[in-house]
């Protein structure tokens, strides 16, 4: 489908996404319950979303560039022209 679609497959090993910073990449020495929803990283400081820092982990472990990432969609493949 991504083939179809003209869209780049990297996968990700999920392990510890949610334990790892997104901003200074070390991981907490606890895991986070379930209902806490806000990672704090102890090394920096950062405060995110407990999601939203897990999803920035795995942009970066795909080599991608997080900073623009928020709101932006993927650009569109080019259009097919009928023959």
């Amino acid at each position: 489908m991504a083939r179809k679609h003209g869209r780049d497959v990297r996968p990700v090993h999920p392990a510890h996404t949610t334990m790892d910073c997104a901003h200074c990449m070390t991981r907490a020495k606890h895991a986070l319950p379930l209902g806490e929803r806000t990672y704090t990283c102890t090394t920096c400081g950062a405060v995110s979303p407990r999601d939203k820092n897990s999803a920035r982990v795995m942009l970066i472990r795909a080599g991608l560039c997080p900073a623009g990432a928020e709101g932006v969609r993927p650009p569109e493949p080019p259009a097919r022209v009928a023959a």
